[in-house]
C-alpha cells in the first residue's frame, strides 16, 4: 500500500476490466513517467509546444493536423465548437451565439449515451445541438442521410463498447453519407487502439484518449 492510498483512506482495487476512466484508465510506462518529469520540471511557452506537438502527432498519424487536449470528452466539446465557428473570432468569444444557426449534430440514436458523461453534453458545451437519427436498435445510412439540412454542422459517430452494436451502419457507411452532402464526420474513438484506421475510413476528425488508445 503507498503512501497515497493511506493518506486518502482509500481501498486499492484490482483492474479486471481493462482500460476505464473510473478506475483510473491505464498504467504509464517509465517514458511517460519521465516525460512528464521533464514536463512539471521545465517550463515552455504552452501556445508553441501546443503547436509543434500536434504537428509531431499529425507527421506521425499522416494527418494533415492534430490537437492534444484535455480528454477524449473534451475533444468532442471543441471538435463540435471547431465545425460551428469555421475559424471566426466572433464566435471564439461568441460561442453560444443564435446568429450562428448551422449548429445540428446528427448523431445516431445508439450512439447517443453516457459513458460517464452524456454525449449529448458534450454536444452541447461546444454549441452543438444534437439531431438523434434513427431508432434505439437500429440506424441505417438512410436513417442518417434523412436528418441532414442546412442547419447541419457535421454527423457524430461514437465507436464504444458503450454504444448499440447491432444493426448500426459503419464508420465507412457514415463517411460516404457525410461527402455526398459535403458535412463533416467526427468519430469519437477514445479507446480504440488502431490510429489510422478512421481517417483511412473517411473520417475528417478523429479522437482518441491517450490514455487509453
Amino acid at each position: 500500500m503507498t503512501i497515497s492510498y493511506e493518506k486518502f483512506h482509500l481501498k486499492e482495487v484490482i483492474n479486471a476490466s481493462g482500460k476505464m476512466t473510473i478506475l483510473g484508465v491505464s498504467k504509464v510506462s517509465e517514458a511517460v513517467l519521465a516525460a512528464q518529469r521533464f514536463g512539471g520540471e521545465h517550463f515552455f511557452e504552452m501556445s508553441e509546444l501546443s503547436v509543434q506537438t500536434g504537428a509531431f502527432l499529425a507527421n506521425l498519424l499522416k494527418v494533415e493536423d492534430a490537437q492534444i487536449v484535455s480528454s477524449a470528452s473534451a475533444g468532442i466539446a471543441q471538435s463540435v465548437a471547431a465545425l460551428i465557428g469555421k475559424g471566426s473570432l466572433y464566435h471564439a468569444y461568441h460561442p453560444y451565439t443564435e446568429k450562428i444557426e448551422q449548429r445540428e449534430i446528427v448523431l445516431p440514436k445508439g450512439h447517443n449515451v453516457d459513458y460517464g458523461t452524456p454525449v449529448e453534453v458534450m454536444v452541447a458545451q461546444g454549441g452543438g445541438q444534437v439531431v438523434e437519427a434513427g431508432y434505439a436498435n437500429m440506424c441505417s445510412p438512410e436513417h442518417v442521410e434523412m436528418m441532414i439540412s442546412e442547419k447541419t454542422a457535421a454527423i457524430l459517430y461514437i465507436k464504444s463498447h458503450h454504444t448499440v452494436q447491432k444493426s448500426m451502419l459503419t464508420v465507412a457507411e457514415a463517411a460516404k453519407v457525410a461527402q455526398r452532402h459535403k458535412v463533416p464526420l467526427i468519430v469519437d474513438a477514445a479507446a480504440e487502439e488502431d490510429l489510422f484506421k478512421y481517417t483511412e475510413a473517411g473520417a475528417d476528425l478523429v479522437i482518441y484518449s491517450g490514455a487509453k488508445a
